[in-house]
């Protein structure tokens, strides 16, 4: 039921019902009052009002703060939506109240981001926007009719860089590995380019996570969230064998991230070798695809938890396709 009062020469109407919470709003004329009360009670009856006060009392900068206050900060690897949500709470698009938050005001923020930003990381920024609004939704309660990031469309991405160690690449690298002071440097080159492990996995390996005599190790608590089990290159165990005892029972002397890559950008430029770490795990999937090993069998030794991810780790050689064709034919 609507009730109307005049206060400081405007119309107020208050609209009551059991099954919704009180609904008020002003109105110069009284006939506006009269009209909007009608439609939104008719609305209600059926089941189709759009109540957007909550919306439009939060702005998108409050939702992000709450989001990575509350979800982000939850996840394993959570710095760099970190920083881009930090990011995104400078921009003037954060003041937007959610109720105003439109498809147009959406593809402007995309379209000036585009200015000085690669289309991977303007998707990243759309992407965090979205997952908000979908919390927003969900998990506070905040009524919105849809999410406008579900029409925007996303900018095309490059195709992913193919980028592995060659043979030859590999070999100067390891004919240099033994000057560095980090004796560990080597051990970890092989143990990325024959047995897949991430750096995080080699960083926090210790010695009884390893079993020597079957050549297998556990990586604890991985990228993933998960342990897994995995295979050693006989190289590998020679090399585990050779590197000191260390008190805190790690195979390798290194605790931080930048640590580990001062020496490797240290032994690529004795060697000539211009690729980032990561590439050994590209290289270590590419090689033995082409040697006969399964899907599974990468997945499982690399720890990818999708085929869609795998793929874009496994570049084979066309020299090797018309080495196939060749013996097919």
């Amino acid at each position: 039921m609507a009730t109307f009062r005049k206060r400081n020469g405007r119309w107020n109407v208050r609209i009551r019902s059991n099954h919704h919470r009180t609904i008020s709003k002003t109105f110069i004329n009284k006939d506006d009052a009269i009209k909007y009360a009608r439609e939104t009670e008719a609305k209600i009856q059926r089941g189709l009002f759009e109540d957007l006060e909550q919306a439009s009392q939060i702005t998108l900068r409050e939702l992000l703060i709450q989001y990575r206050d509350q979800e982000t900060i939850k996840k394993r690897e959570h710095g760099p939506e970190l920083y881009k949500i930090n990011k995104l709470c400078k921009h003037k698009i954060s003041e937007r109240r959610l109720s105003k938050l439109s498809v147009l005001s959406l593809k402007k923020f995309r379209d000036e981001m585009a200015l000085t930003l690669g289309p991977s990381t303007i998707n990243k920024y759309i992407t965090i926007i979205s997952v908000a609004i979908k919390f927003a939704r969900q998990t506070l309660a905040i009524y919105m009719p849809h999410n406008p990031c579900d029409y925007i469309k996303r900018l095309k991405e490059p195709e992913f860089a193919s980028e592995i160690i060659t043979e030859d690449e590999e070999k100067r690298l390891l004919l240099n590995a033994p000057r560095s002071k980090a004796s560990w440097i080597g051990l970890s080159l092989m143990l990325g380019i024959d047995c897949g492990l991430r750096r995080g996995e080699i960083l926090k390996l210790k010695r009884s996570d390893i079993n020597f005599q079957k050549a297998t190790c556990i990586l604890r608590d991985t990228k993933n969230g998960t342990s897994r089990q995995v295979g050693l290159s006989p190289r590998v165990i020679q090399e585990m064998l050779k590197q000191p005892l260390h008190i805190d029972g790690r195979l390798i002397n290194c605790t931080t991230k930048d640590q580990f890559k001062f020496y490797w950008d240290q032994l690529k430029r004795w060697s000539d070798v211009n690729k980032t770490f990561h590439s050994t795990r590209h290289t270590f999937a590419s090689r033995l695809a082409m040697k006969g090993w399964t899907i599974q069998e990468i997945s499982a030794q690399g720890g990818w938890k999708e085929l869609k991810i795998l793929k874009r780790y496994t570049h084979i050689a066309p020299e090797y396709l018309a080495e196939k064709l060749k013996k097919n034919n």
